[in-house]
């Protein structure tokens, strides 16, 4: 089914509940990695890969599906019935099948059924009363595709197979054509029936079973003895369905035995949905099998149809009740259940024990439920066409009666002519008075509109010498307040200079202070760091000829001890040169430290300079503010602006000075890096001389053991040899001493 809704006929919508479910809603197997969730393409269910191992084509709105899609086990299975049931009993769309069973019910035949239905087309010609075939004409066709587009799964499989023998492309209009032939003859002869999509749905099914004869005679059977004339479309009044509701309880409490606690749900179900089961005998509310048990069992009960209808109800109302307790007031779920789960096989079974009964006990309100249907005893419906042929001298008065009345009101028509022209004649005479008082008018108009003119535009001149005189003395004060306002703005302008030369001057003293501050603090740290240098120097140069007269030494030990082959002495003596180099470094990297220090103090000593010339410009502005206060008049205004240019001057140098400083810090920052780099590199390098000697003086230790070992294994050789010559004499001695006691 598609995802929109049917306009016309009422059905049950399937959601697609895919990946909201947790347990597979035919095995109860919950879902996993193990357990993966499939959908049946034909109920919509969740289902196991175990329920659903089938494949195969499935009917959508539009037509058969190409691809083979994924089907559960209980569709395959109700499938499969349903088209073992359609071979077996040859179903065809307008053709006879289980209709001769339904008609004998009623007393009648197929035969019976033709000529029946030929003098009905012929008596619908004379219908007068047309407003129901009227609306069900207009809407027939939409009707139709409604059907098509919107019965369930089962239905839909159902019709379609029904219709195999017709053309594809000639399929709509059969079907239009047949019910138009079949329900637009009962709505007019019958039009107190009155017309609704239910018509065209029972139709549309019974003539899946029946030739159009027979499908008529049915229908027309439905609505004269199984369908009280309350439940008629064109029924006014609304009726409650008090008897039924009492009817259906009455046989689930006695016959099927439901338990009195749960009758409050399925009284509300009763409530709301009932009549909708019963209006359109369940067609699309079922499965297709259990649809047919309904209906046929309902037409083989003949006038008895109703009372069997609402057995049947209750019997599907027990069979889902267990479900009605669980979704409570949820009633789509429940009506979802019943179509997707009912069966004949459980049906059947429940409805032998509803056939005992009395249903008339169960009634709350006795309704004659024929006093206003259509009557047709026994369908005997060519004893009606006598009754219905016209009688000619009654034709021929009423055509008289009516050529009279035509012939006057003709005549009222020429009088009401005649007044009519009188009347336009005397509508044109006030049209045109009217026209001549309208053009005296406008004269008159005329006149009075030129005299007040000629006042206005002597008033107007009067207006217009005033407004200028206005605007002159308007003009001479916008003069005296535009001086007025330049006056203020140039005075406002020299206390707002002289104010921020004071400002500036003071700030410019405070940075000279605070400079002059650091620059003494610098001098006093170059200066003891110098002091604390020179002699470090001196001992530096004295301790590094006592270490290189020591290396020298050592060298000349070392060279006499390998000469004398003393190989722990030799060690000692280079671990103690190794000792003595790494602190000769250390006085290195101390000189180089001292270095760095004396060009601190040369660029300290250039920002002092920079910063004298600072203060000998700052003093000469000062000399400058004092002259130009002592001053007055345009002379001051000239040499403040000649001292606003060289203040201005004076922040871009300022500004130029502080870059050269950032940038001498920026240099003197790099020079410490790279130093320390070139500290860490020596370092570096240290350690890996130590640890090329250490590796030197290691394989000289092994190559002096080696030296060792062999000379040991030299003199084990030789005892080694001792011994075994020493063995081969005492053997020779015991071979002797053995021969001579033999």
């Amino acid at each position: 089914m598609s995802k929109s809704q049917p306009i016309f006929i009422y059905g049950i919508t399937i959601k697609d509940d895919r990946g909201k479910l947790k347990n597979c809603q035919l095995c109860g197997a919950k879902f996993s990695m193990s357990v993966k969730e499939h959908q049946c393409k034909r109920c919509k269910r969740a289902v196991c890969d175990k329920c659903a191992p089938n494949k195969a084509q499935v009917q959508k709105a539009d037509g058969l599906s190409k691809k083979s899609h994924r089907l559960c086990n209980f569709c395959k299975d109700e499938s499969d019935s349903l088209k073992r049931f359609l071979e077996q009993y040859k179903i065809s769309f307008n053709k006879d099948s289980f209709s001769q069973q339904w008609l004998q019910s009623f007393g009648t035949d197929i035969a019976k059924a033709k000529n029946d239905f030929l003098n009905a087309l012929d008596d619908a010609k004379l219908s007068k009363d047309t407003n129901a075939y009227d609306i069900f004409k207009a809407k027939l066709e939409v009707v139709i595709n409604d059907i098509d587009g919107f019965v369930n799964y089962s239905i839909k499989d159902f019709m379609v197979a029904a219709l195999k023998n017709v053309e594809s492309f000639r399929q709509k209009e059969v079907v239009k054509t047949s019910i138009l032939r079949v329900a637009g003859t009962l709505l007019l002869l019958y039009p107190q029936i009155g017309y609704s999509h239910e018509v065209v749905l029972i139709t549309y099914f019974l003539l899946c079973f029946a030739s159009e004869a027979s499908a008529y005679i049915l229908l027309t059977a439905i609505y004269a003895h199984i369908l009280p004339s309350q439940l008629y479309p064109k029924t006014n009044t609304k009726y409650d369905l008090v008897n039924e509701n009492a009817i259906v309880v009455g046989i689930l409490r006695d016959a099927l035995q439901v338990d009195s606690n749960d009758m409050s749900v399925i009284k509300s179900f009763l409530s709301q949905k009932l009549r909708c089961y019963l209006v359109t005998l369940s067609i699309n509310l079922f499965l297709f099998e259990t649809t047919f048990f309904i209906i046929s069992s309902v037409l083989m009960s003949g006038s008895n149809g109703y009372m069997d209808l609402l057995a049947q109800m209750a019997v599907l109302f027990q069979l889902s009740n267990q479900e009605m307790q669980k979704n409570k007031f949820n009633h789509e779920e429940t009506e979802l259940f019943m179509l997707r789960s009912l069966r004949t096989n459980q049906l059947s079974v429940l409805y032998k024990q509803t056939q005992n009964c009395d249903f008339e006990s169960y009634k709350k309100v006795y309704i004659t439920t024929r006093s206003d249907s259509i009557k047709v005893d026994n369908l005997n419906l060519s004893a009606r066409q006598s009754m219905i042929k016209p009688d000619m001298q009654k034709v021929s008065e009423i055509n008289q009666k009516l050529q009279e009345q035509v012939d006057r009101r003709d005549l009222e028509n020429k009088k009401l002519n005649e007044e009519i022209i009188q009347l336009r004649d005397k509508v044109k005479q006030l049209q045109k008075e009217n026209s001549i008082l309208l053009s005296q008018q406008q004269n008159n108009d005329s006149e009075m509109y030129k005299i007040k003119l000629h006042e206005m535009r002597i008033d107007n001149s009067d207006l217009k010498s005033q407004i200028e005189q206005l605007k002159n003395e308007i003009s001479k004060y916008k003069l005296q307040i535009e001086d007025d306002t330049k006056q203020k703005i140039t005075k406002q302008k020299t206390e707002t200079m002289d104010s921020d030369y004071e400002n500036d001057l003071q700030e410019i003293s405070q940075f000279k202070l605070k400079y002059e501050q650091q620059i003494r603090n610098l001098k006093k740290q170059a200066d003891e760091k110098k002091q604390q240098n020179q002699p470090n120097q001196i001992q530096i140069d004295e301790i590094k000829e006592n270490y290189e007269n020591k290396i020298k030494l050592l060298q000349k030990q070392v060279i006499q001890l390998q000469s004398q082959d003393n190989t722990e002495e030799i060690r000692d003596l280079k671990i103690q040169n190794q000792q003595l180099q790494k602190k000769l470094e250390k006085m290195k990297d101390e000189k180089n430290k001292s270095e760095l220090i004396l060009q601190k103090n040369d660029e300290i000593e250039l920002l002092t300079e920079l910063n004298e010339e600072l203060t000998k410009e700052n003093q000469r502005l000062a000399k400058q503010l004092r002259d130009l206060k002592s001053q007055s008049g345009a002379s001051s205004a000239q040499q403040i602006k000649v001292l606003e240019e060289q203040n201005k001057l004076l922040e871009l140098k300022l500004e130029q000075y502080h870059l050269l400083i950032q940038e001498l810090v920026n240099i003197i920052g790099k020079v410490k890096y790279e130093k320390q780099k070139q500290l860490e590199f020596s370092d570096m390098k240290f350690k890996q001389k130590e640890d090329l000697e250490d590796v030197k003086m290691v394989a000289e230790i092994r190559t002096v053991q080696t030296q060792l070992l062999k000379g040991m294994l030299k003199e084990n050789q030789a005892q080694l040899s001792d011994l075994m010559s020493n063995i081969t004499q005492m053997r020779q001695v015991l071979e002797k001493s053995k021969s001579l006691k033999l």
